[in-house]
């Protein structure tokens, strides 16, 4: 078999952090409403491809802007797409998974054998959603990323959430599944 190229929204999802990437700081983002959030800089392409980290300030545009998390272009509601990945937390569900476009969608499902595993095929999207900030801060934050909070409110990820059902717990869009 030989090599694969990467390619941003083809072989490496567009909200991928890569090893050149590696570096933080806490600066006010346009995409968190202004306030101080995680940054890091935009050098996509450049070393190697961390799938499993999306880059701070790409994936809080990805949800502020419903932006596709494979290529990074805008979705459109009706035609968007994601993966029902979340936890609950008192009465809402939520996610940091951005939407899809359904052919970016197909093309993840081919290439990462994560999502093969998780078992869940894209759902559509639901037209109802609350973006909320997911704070950072502590101990454990400061050594994962080097830097200190300051004791200052600072964003991590936007998260999208929905209110769950009365009966199982679940995402109300989810409940009527079963």
């Amino acid at each position: 078999m030989g090599a694969v190229t990467l390619a941003i929204g083809q072989t490496v999802p567009w909200n991928a952090s890569w090893s050149a990437e590696e570096r933080f700081e806490i600066r006010p983002c346009k995409y968190a409403g202004n306030r101080l959030a995680v940054w890091q800089p935009f050098k996509p392409g450049e070393g190697k491809p961390i799938f499993a980290k999306p880059h701070n300030v790409r994936q809080r545009k990805s949800i502020a802007e419903m932006r596709c998390t494979v290529c990074g272009e805008k979705t459109v509601m009706g035609r968007r797409w994601w993966w029902p990945r979340g936890q609950r937390q008192g009465q809402w569900w939520m996610t940091t998974e951005a939407p899809v476009h359904s052919a970016c969608a197909d093309l993840a499902i081919m290439l990462c054998p994560e999502l093969r595993k998780c078992g869940h095929p894209p759902m559509h999207f639901p037209e109802t959603h609350t973006v909320l900030f997911g704070l950072v801060g502590g101990e454990q934050f400061e050594r994962d990323f080097g830097i200190s909070t300051g004791g200052r409110d600072v964003v991590g990820s936007l998260k999208l959430a929905w209110r769950v059902g009365r009966h199982t717990g679940l995402p109300w869009f989810l409940e009527d599944a079963l």
